[in-house]
């Protein structure tokens, strides 16, 4: 199987525990593909500097996948949650989900 693309949104991220002694947090969402060949295909979400907790980005992106590696569980979407910060960005959290569940979902509908 060839490579394809795999377009994704980054809509928001609910209820973050704050980690800002003052003010808003400005969050952004940092989006990878592991374990796959093209591991620089790192991107990023726009900061949202006005939902602290809460934050929109509704934020397209497309990446290409190797399907096979894909189908046989080998690549995982990570996105990991960030907060800017004045003396370097803080992590929030992240998540992991196979790009097979991905790809299953699409194909029943999901």
């Amino acid at each position: 199987m060839a490579d394809r693309a795999l377009d994704l949104t980054i809509i928001s991220a609910k209820g973050l525990n704050k980690v800002n002694l003052v003010g808003k947090m400005d969050v952004y969402a940092v989006v990878y593909i592991n374990g796959t060949k093209n591991q620089d295909q790192k991107q990023k979400t726009p900061v949202d500097n006005n939902g602290d907790a809460n934050p929109n980005w509704n934020h397209q992106m497309k990446f290409m996948i190797n399907e096979s590696e894909a189908l046989q569980n080998r690549s995982t979407l990570v996105v990991k949650i960030k907060t800017e910060g004045m003396f370097g960005d803080k992590d929030l959290g992240e998540v992991h989900v196979p790009v097979k569940e991905l790809l299953e979902g699409a194909s029943t509908g999901g």
